[in-house]
């Protein structure tokens, strides 16, 4: 009895009327759905491996956050690459925070565009950010759509990068870890301060490399400048999860990147790790630790390069430029 109704219904109006009626009522639903779709996307839920250590620590992306600071669209890179970035106050942070300008300018943009370029070129390959920040690379190796691991121990940068992460739309294509990278897991240890570079904290250790470096206890969870360690190789379960195999790594973590090659022989040996960008600034200032990458370096066969391509030799590491890169394979591809 409807489908009569109707049909007589629609006996009373020309083709065009009916194409138009039709043609709205669906624009109706076509916009309505978009609607919900960006006010209530659904994303995977936290996925963690059965055999990932108890002492590393995933973000909720998918968690709401209250927060007071500013977020600002990008500088488009490589034609059509932009994203979202959250920030400290220039006051706390006159080095990248500062950097960042909406649409005009990014932090170490030279070094983020050629991270963009080799993974461009080298579609298996997925990225590692160690000593993420606030997600200069994370963010935008994110929104190219390759997956990242980004490792950071700072709770206002936690705060900040998970919250770029939600406005950017690429909760699945990141795993953000909540810990300090060190030769020991599960301790908890200081980090120093610096008043006017947030992001540039430290493991405040002793010289000593005999004594013990971690605090007593948590002293209190509140604080962000006591923080959960693991080792590199804490991490490993959570790649081979997501089917990571080949990457590449950028890693600054203000002198400690030693930590990340003395706990990671597993990752090493079980991941094809194609490049490295490293700072070096304050590595070669520490003789013991710069030798423990060198070695590192040496028995994988990695060549160590400048930002210009130009190949570093090993007898004179302690002059080497403030950040290098180390390529494992032909350097023509990562050069060009």
């Amino acid at each position: 009895m409807i489908t009569l109704r109707c049909i007589k219904i629609l006996s009373l109006f020309n083709y065009k009327t009916v194409t138009q009626l039709i043609v709205f009522i669906v624009g109706i639903f076509v916009i309505h759905y978009c609607f919900y779709f960006e006010h209530h996307t659904e994303y995977p839920s936290l996925s963690i491996p059965f055999n990932l250590s108890t002492n590393v620590q995933i973000v909720n992306l998918t968690a709401p956050l209250k927060v007071n600071f500013q977020c600002i669209p990008t500088k488009v890179l490589l034609s059509n690459i932009s994203t979202h970035i959250c920030l400290h106050s220039t006051k706390k942070d006159k080095y990248i925070s500062r950097a960042f300008q909406p649409l005009s300018s990014i932090w170490e943009e030279e070094q983020v565009i050629r991270i963009l370029q080799i993974l461009s070129r080298h579609p298996h390959l997925h990225f590692i950010d160690i000593g993420a920040n606030i997600g200069a690379y994370t963010m935008f190796v994110a929104s190219l759509g390759r997956f990242v691991l980004a490792i950071d121990c700072f709770q206002p940068n936690i705060l900040r990068l998970t919250r770029a992460i939600q406005l950017a739309h690429v909760i699945n294509r990141v795993v953000l870890v909540q810990n300090a990278i060190f030769t020991q897991s599960g301790q908890f240890v200081r980090l120093s301060v610096d008043t006017t570079n947030i992001g540039g904290q430290t493991i405040a250790l002793m010289n000593n490399r005999s004594v013990k470096y971690h605090t007593k206890t948590n002293h209190s969870l509140d604080n962000p400048y006591i923080v959960r360690t693991i080792t590199f190789d804490d991490l490993l379960p959570i790649l081979q999860s997501h089917g990571i195999f080949n990457v590449i790594i950028k890693m600054d973590i203000e002198g400690n990147e030693s930590f990340v090659i003395e706990s990671g022989q597993r990752i090493f040996e079980t991941l094809n790790v194609l490049f490295i960008q490293m700072e070096w600034k304050l590595v070669r200032l520490q003789e013991n630790r710069m030798r423990i990458i060198l070695d590192f370096l040496l028995s994988r066969h990695y060549f160590v390069l400048t930002s210009s391509c130009q190949i570093l030799s090993f007898n004179t590491s302690n002059l080497w430029p403030d950040e290098v890169y180390c390529v494992k394979e032909n350097i023509s591809n990562f050069c060009s």
